[in-house]
């Protein structure tokens, strides 16, 4: 997958630049054709830490060659060699990050760097809540950081859907499947206050959840009951589509 600005770098600005999120899917789909695991011009390779002495400056951006080649206006001597110009955003990321210490993942899996690339390899910790900028609009933590984000962004959040439509998009959501008529005019009827609660537990514990949320594990494996070519047989793998579908509705942890 290519570096996307609108994840990379677009309302951002106001947060501290992450390597593993923003600058390392930059360098992957610009940089790494070039100077990647497979290719390395000039002895320069980027998809370790640390790169030559020197293409870096942490702190400044302008005395690092690696900012200097990107933003050369001489095509001749501008990088990447190969394809377009890095645009405004990419750039931007860039010379925040250098700025901003050029740091790289801690690596705590092998001596080159590797691992710490991928957010996966990063050690999670609890943030602090940021306040609310609507008031009391926020009913949970999460609300919190998708209200932040909003007021970053210049916007404000949308009015509160009606009943029919909260539980459709949660129906659809947690199990792929609408709601009945039934279930519509029951929760829209229901003014307790854990009334979306429950409803969310009830779909938590329909089977159908199971089978909805295993459907992308399945896909990614090319999960079918047959080879599904010219000839058509049958595969026996059917008890590892049922663990699979089970695993979900046991809630089953992912590193079992």
């Amino acid at each position: 997958m290519g570096w996307c600005p609108e994840i990379g770098a677009s309302g951002r600005s106001q947060q501290r630049v992450d390597f593993a999120r923003d600058v390392h899917p930059l360098l992957e789909a610009r940089c790494y054709g070039c100077h990647g695991p497979k290719r390395q011009r000039g002895k320069l390779r980027l998809d370790r830490r640390p790169p030559l002495p020197g293409v870096v400056v942490a702190g400044d951006a302008l005395a690092s060659p690696l900012f200097q080649r990107v933003t050369n206006s001489d095509p001749e001597e501008r990088m990447p060699a190969e394809g377009e110009p890095l645009g405004a955003q990419e750039i931007d990321v860039l010379r925040r990050w250098i700025e901003e210490g050029a740091s790289w993942p801690a690596d705590e899996r092998n001596e080159h760097g590797d691992a710490g690339l991928h957010w996966a390899y990063v050690l999670s910790s609890r943030a602090e809540l940021p306040p609310d900028p609507f008031g009391d609009w926020a009913r949970n933590p999460i609300d919190r950081f998708v209200a932040q984000r909003l007021s970053e962004q210049g916007l404000a959040p949308s009015a509160e859907a009606d009943r029919a439509t909260l539980i459709r998009r949660a129906s659809l959501d947690l199990t792929g499947l609408p709601p009945t008529p039934e279930e519509v005019e029951r929760f829209a009827s229901d003014r307790s206050p854990r009334a979306y609660e429950e409803l969310l537990e009830r779909l938590l514990a329909s089977p159908h959840y199971g089978e909805h949320q295993a459907r992308a594990w399945l896909d990614l494996a090319r999960y079918a009951d047959s080879d599904g070519y010219e000839k058509d047989d049958r595969r026996s793998v059917w008890r590892w589509r049922d663990w699979a579908i089970e695993a979900f509705n046991r809630n089953l942890s992912f590193e079992r």
